[in-house]
């Protein structure tokens, strides 16, 4: 058996971490190494689920944008954040807090921040772009210390420190 690289690491990291903003932390700590591989590898999940076997990225892109390649998830990354946000889901988010004003959207995304944890989004904009850059299934896009992978199964994002979210039609993991 192959060992994973550095990126899938945290990509399995991220799936295994507990949801919706439990008390654990995941930290992982990585070195990142630049470089394509060939295509092919174990396909994507089944049933939208994250897969069980992670496949290595097939290449690291540095985009500030992207959109996943059905153009459900859009998603824009800064110095060491990320958000996405999704225009089809199968899932409600939690519900609207006070803080956020009701003219404006609640829960249509999710970001991190440099050092801090994953929370859905409260803004009047979006990162929907339907004209965006697809990453690819498998390819990995890093800015500023954050990276996200796009899958088949849906998109995983996440800082330094090891937070982040995963994203797709059917769920949604905040860790």
């Amino acid at each position: 058996m192959k060992p994973a690289a550095p990126a899938a690491l945290l990509i399995l990291a991220a799936l295994v971490a507990g949801c919706c903003g439990g008390g654990s932390t995941t930290v992982v700590e990585k070195t990142v190494t630049v470089e394509s591989r060939p295509a092919g590898g174990t396909g994507g999940g089944s049933g939208g689920q994250p897969e069980d076997k992670i496949e290595e990225p097939t290449r690291v892109v540095h985009l500030q944008s992207f959109r996943s390649p059905s153009g459900n998830i859009g998603c824009v990354m800064f110095e060491g954040g990320a958000r996405c946000d999704i225009r089809d889901r199968d899932w409600s988010p939690p519900p609207r807090p006070a803080r956020c004003p009701e003219q404006v959207d609640f829960g249509q995304g999710l970001a991190v921040s440099h050092g801090g944890r994953a929370s859905f989004v409260c803004a009047g904009d979006t990162a929907l772009d339907p004209s965006g850059t697809p990453l690819a299934y498998g390819e990995v896009s890093e800015v500023g210390g954050t990276e996200c992978i796009s899958r088949r199964a849906g998109v995983t994002c996440a800082n330094h420190a090891g937070h982040g979210f995963f994203v797709s039609i059917q769920s949604y993991k905040l860790f």
